[in-house]
């Protein structure tokens, strides 16, 4: 599915909000591995293509 942008972990993310933009399915997730939040966007194209990207949001949580 998605990759952590930060540590590049691969499953265990917790979904903090969710939205529609355009024709995708943003969801703005925190990895529980490092804690960093990124959105991951998600959708298909008025030309039938799937697009699927990531957005760092916030550099992970230091502590």
């Amino acid at each position: 599915m998605v990759k952590c942008p930060f540590c590049g972990y691969e499953d265990g993310f917790e979904v903090l909000k969710e939205w529609k933009f355009r024709f995708y399915l943003v969801r703005r997730v925190r990895c529980s591995r490092c804690s960093g939040i990124f959105n991951y966007y998600s959708g298909t194209t008025p030309r039938r293509k799937l697009s699927e990207f990531v957005i760092r949001v916030k550099p992970r949580g230091g502590g």
